[in-house]
């Protein structure tokens, strides 16, 4: 849908983009059912060998929502430790 929206907006000069976030350990993360053991899944495995904090995907956010990412659309960003690039 953002590569669509892109597409569609772009020439009004609005840039369309998202962020897909890995576990973050939150109060309302806790009641998710083997949140735990995501946790652990993503420190064994992801590049980064570590779970991601909140205060990432703010700061991907705010660059998107910057000038810095003024040539940015249409984009899916992960902000998870680079989970995203290895399987299960």
């Amino acid at each position: 849908s953002a590569r669509y929206l892109a597409f569609e907006m772009g020439a009004q000069k609005i840039r369309v983009n998202t962020i897909s976030a890995g576990a973050v350990r939150t109060l309302s993360a806790m009641a998710v059912g083997g949140i735990d053991e995501m946790f652990e899944h993503t420190e064994r495995r992801a590049p980064l060998k570590r779970n991601i904090e909140a205060d990432e995907v703010g700061k991907t956010a705010v660059y998107l929502l910057s000038d810095l990412s003024s040539g940015v659309t249409g984009e899916n960003i992960y902000v998870d430790s680079g989970a995203n690039i290895v399987g299960l």
